[in-house]
């Protein structure tokens, strides 16, 4: 793609969707590598239309889980230097851990990060914070959420724009390659840090990255754009059935909910009654046994337990939710 072309798309793309203007004072959050370093530089370097240029801070959270963090940390530190007159704020924050998980480290590690991120949007009154996830990482995630298995509206990937906390989560690069970002940039971004853990296969989405993917890619070079082709599609079916599936959640908290309906249909009802709640961490199997529950006409009452603090209670024909 030109490079005219691109970023005239860009901007087109940025304001026909309110995704950031002039009145935001926008946060990056910046990782020392390339994606987010392009990011930055981008939002920085005066190239945007004036209605469109937000002020823009930045936060750094070194997670110090790897060899390298330090390094990377003296990058970003050097980086926040040579651009200190662009930068309204920038914060450096190390993540401390007290006790440090033995699994599902990178997940507890990506929500200390965000809670940073919004914790530094309210102090210095940040509207938007602003990620560089572009459309290959939207494309690895809903694989890997396919693969694994779970709700269908999971798998429509990493949302745009959403809201948390009252400041708005937005990912301005999510329709790009990342083979196209360097397009968006007069200068080339050659100091950067790459994720060493990156290239450790035994991590299931660093082979989804490197190996299947590719592999997919070669059996079909349009298969990015297929996979999200269908996930849009998918989520345009769920627009269609929101109402029935809000109806039927209504239903199931008043007792009038029609149990002998197939299986797989009350499976979803469950899920948005659960989602209503916040609640995304339960098994499949689990929702069955309600299922089951709710259908035997020989008991009035009992339980299946979500998780140590919540599980969902029948009483007669209603369904209730206890923590």
């Amino acid at each position: 793609m030109q490079t005219k072309v691109m970023r005239a798309n860009l901007i087109r793309h940025v304001r026909e969707n309110y995704l950031f203007n002039a009145d935001d004072h926008v946060i990056v959050a910046l990782s020392g590598g390339a994606d987010s370093l392009h990011l930055v530089t981008w939002l920085t370097d005066g190239n945007l239309p004036a209605d469109l240029q937000p002020q823009v801070s930045v936060v750094y959270v070194n997670h110090q889980l790897r060899d390298d963090a330090q390094d990377e940390e003296q990058l970003v530190r050097n980086w926040l230097t040579d651009h200190a007159q662009q930068i309204e704020h920038s914060a450096v924050v190390p993540i401390e851990w007290d006790n440090r998980p033995t699994t599902g480290v990178e997940e507890v590690a990506r929500e200390k990060r965000y809670a940073i991120l919004y914790e530094k949007a309210h102090e210095w009154g940040a509207t938007k914070i602003l990620t560089a996830h572009h459309q290959d990482d939207q494309v690895e995630t809903i694989f890997f959420k396919l693969i694994r298995g779970g709700q269908i509206s999971q798998l429509k990937g990493m949302q745009e724009q959403q809201v948390r906390d009252g400041i708005e989560l937005v990912r301005p690069f999510l329709t790009l390659r990342k083979a196209d970002l360097h397009l968006l940039v007069d200068q080339p971004i050659t100091e950067f840090i790459e994720d060493s853990t990156n290239l450790d296969e035994s991590y299931a989405r660093n082979k989804i990255r490197r190996t299947i993917l590719p592999e997919l890619r070669e059996l079909n070079a349009g298969f990015d754009q297929h996979l999200l082709s269908e996930i849009a599609q998918f989520s345009a079916l769920e627009t269609i059935a929101q109402p029935l599936i809000d109806q039927a959640v209504s239903k199931m908290e008043t007792g009038e909910f029609d149990w002998k309906q197939p299986e797989e249909q009350i499976v979803l009802y469950l899920q948005a009654w659960l989602a209503k709640a916040q609640l995304y961490s339960f098994k499949q199997r689990q929702l069955r046994q309600v299922i089951q529950l709710m259908r035997n006409q020989s008991v009035n009452a009992g339980e299946v337990k979500l998780n140590d603090e919540t599980k969902i209670v029948r009483r007669g024909k209603q369904i209730l939710l206890k923590k």
